[in-house]
């Protein structure tokens, strides 16, 4: 565990990955123009210029994301900090053979949920800690199920307690890095039960809250006759413009020659949109990305993410969360 500014230990965390040559660099970000855009640090020197809080939080402008940056630079030993639903994606990409996780160093955080009005000046780390109410809560985030990475290297939590971060290793690698950490007084020996306790309780209830409101958007959706159903979908589909934000957007979309942008002129807006719901069935982690990028305010992880758990409860498959099964579409 840690006492003292959770941010410093990540720092010390990333610093170390690089000085000791565990990886080659940090997905991070840097501020330009009042926006955070990806950057890969490379030496330790720049670590105090990148934000490396602010990204988990925030995320970056316009279609980058830290899923992405890892998939798309093959080659290069990456570290990476996560939230669950990143996580998630990783570990559907890993399967698809899209990501060697031998070159990817994984720094989970659990994840209360974000804001939709988060401050950009605000406590970074706070965020991380604090549950946000119904009313500020990410429409993404209103339905997850998964609080806590489901793979990491070394995963960070914040939630059980605001002076201690409990810190524990989820690889052989994770471990070694730790013990480094706990030799240069970083972090200390031994974790109190009670914190691990209410770091699992408050876990059960986070993920209940979003198979609860799962199951109360399907309910009320249900209950509105199918004709209003349908020309509430519809209207969803026909606003769209085709402009495969979405596409580009999304950690898991990975296709180089993707026929639905090559070939996207002979779509319809809703053919466009229900061929793409069908390829996400088995594998949308409900990040949000495709909301926060669409013009027309589509409520796009709405219905992929419900059209996906009813096709992936069927056969009591949640997307990124188990290596051992493979993708149900495969």
């Amino acid at each position: 565990m840690h006492r003292g500014d959770p941010l410093q230990l990540v720092r010390d965390l990333t610093k170390l990955l690089l000085e000791a040559g565990v990886v080659d660099g940090i997905v991070s970000g840097v501020s330009k123009e009042g926006k955070v855009v990806l950057h890969v640090v490379k030496s330790a020197d720049e670590l105090d210029e990148a934000i490396l809080g602010y990204v988990l939080v925030h995320s970056y402008q316009g279609l980058e994301s830290t899923v992405r940056a890892i998939r798309d630079r093959k080659g290069d030993r990456l570290a990476a900090l996560v939230k669950p639903c990143e996580a998630r994606a990783i570990i559907e990409l890993a399967k698809r053979r899209r990501i060697d996780l031998n070159s990817v160093f994984i720094v989970g955080f659990d994840c209360p949920g974000m804001r939709t009005n988060q401050d950009a000046s605000g406590e970074v780390m706070e965020a991380l800690r604090v549950t946000p109410g119904d009313e500020v809560l990410k429409d993404a985030c209103r339905r997850c199920e998964v609080h806590a990475p489901p793979y990491a290297d070394v995963c960070v939590s914040l939630i059980s307690s605001p002076e201690v971060t409990l810190v524990e290793a989820g690889t052989e690698r994770g471990a070694k890095v730790l013990e480094t950490l706990r030799g240069k007084g970083v972090i200390i020996e031994g974790q109190p039960r009670e914190l691990i306790t209410k770091r699992e309780e408050k876990l059960r209830l986070l993920n209940e809250r979003g198979r609860r409101t799962l199951k109360e958007e399907e309910n009320k959706l249900l209950s509105v006759p199918g004709h209003e159903r349908f020309s509430w979908f519809m209207g969803q589909l026909d606003a769209c413009v085709k402009c495969s934000a979405c596409i580009r957007a999304c950690p898991i979309c990975f296709c180089k020659d993707c026929i639905l942008i090559s070939k996207r002129k002979e779509y319809t807006p809703s053919l466009f949109l229900v061929t793409r719901m069908l390829h996400m069935a088995d594998s949308c982690v409900c990040c949000g990305k495709c909301d926060e990028v669409c013009p027309k305010g589509i409520s796009l992880s709405y219905m992929l993410y419900h059209l996906g758990r009813k096709f992936t409860s069927r056969h009591s498959y949640l997307a990124g969360v188990d290596f051992s099964r493979p993708p149900r579409t495969v």
